[in-house]
């Protein structure tokens, strides 16, 4: 039952049309981009991907057209998280139907789990419309507002989940982090989910990461794994502030990340169209604003590989 993702595992945006509608052709290119670039996995239909913005139908509709995309190449991880515990469990379903390689759910967000016994008796839910598909909680307070520390989370839910193999971790305590990756000797699988923070994760024990930049930034990030195994301190920690300059380039442009990061990937040639309301997108001047920064730091250089798709 044990899964490992290793590497990077983007969290792609999903496709819409000028109309906000899916747009499920665009993901077949989306996933080749993905791999030429050094991607190892994909997280679907979660944050980056506006998962909560999406129908049921929507949502059944992604997972199964990027699990048939992206092949055995670039495994396929489907958020499958609700506030409609039937839904989630509905998702987690056609997930193994359709052969993901896991499933993942963050806490429900409206009626929240008042402890940690009711986020394992929620998450024992979901995951157990799956019997033999691997489970990950997804863990992102900011989102969630649900702060109970995952360490005590996985202490809890070992027993309870047979099919918990690990834990979404996109949140910037460290030392719960090293709690969680230590736990059990080691037996669960903790994806460090704070691309700003990726080599903080590495130091940590990560060595697997699930973040929205890796969608378009990949061989960057590759390169900071790379430079820190070797012990080439000092190029890692070059590399890692050029990626949080990029990040900070997205925050600033005056629309939120999300928007600011998926309207890029159609200056790399993967179109991904507009985001959901009440998301915003960004005006025509600042898509020239983010495009002259992101010029600015190098960002057009080491975005994709060569080769790549390109616009």
């Amino acid at each position: 039952m044990q899964n490992r993702f290793r590497g990077l595992v983007a969290a792609p945006f999903t496709p819409f049309n000028a109309d906000r509608s899916i747009n499920l052709d665009a993901i077949p290119t989306y996933a080749r981009f993905l791999k030429e670039n050094g991607v190892s996995a994909a997280f679907v239909c979660g944050t980056t991907g506006e998962g909560l913005s999406l129908t049921l139908e929507e949502r059944l509709a992604v997972a199964e057209k990027w699990v048939k995309s992206a092949d055995t190449d670039l495994p396929v991880i489907v958020h499958v998280g609700h506030t409609c515990l039937a839904d989630a469990r509905t998702l987690t379903a056609h997930a193994a139907k359709i052969g993901a390689a896991a499933v993942s759910a963050l806490a429900p967000m409206f009626f929240k789990p008042r402890n940690t016994d009711e986020l394992v008796d929620w998450c024992e839910a979901v995951a157990s419309a799956a019997p033999s598909l691997p489970f990950y909680y997804y863990n992102i307070p900011s989102m969630t507002g649900v702060t109970f520390p995952v360490a005590q989370f996985l202490a809890r839910a070992a027993d309870r989940i047979p099919t918990l193999v690990g834990v979404k971790y996109t949140y910037e305590d460290l030392s719960d982090y090293g709690a969680c990756f230590a736990a059990e000797g080691g037996r669960f699988d903790i994806l460090f989910g704070r691309d700003e923070l990726l080599l903080e994760g590495w130091k940590a024990g990560a060595r697997g990461a699930v973040g929205s930049t890796y969608n378009y930034a990949a061989p960057i990030y590759l390169r900071l794994l790379a430079a820190h195994q070797k012990g080439d301190a000092a190029t890692a920690r070059k590399l890692q502030d050029t990626a949080i300059k990029m990040i900070a380039i997205c925050n600033g442009v005056g629309v939120t990340h999300l928007a600011a990061s998926k309207a890029l990937m159609a200056m790399l040639g993967v179109d991904c169209g507009p985001v959901r309301l009440p998301l915003v997108q960004p005006s025509t001047a600042q898509l020239a604003a983010l495009r002259t920064q992101l010029t600015d730091i190098g960002f057009f250089d080491f975005a994709s590989r060569p080769g790549g798709v390109r616009g």
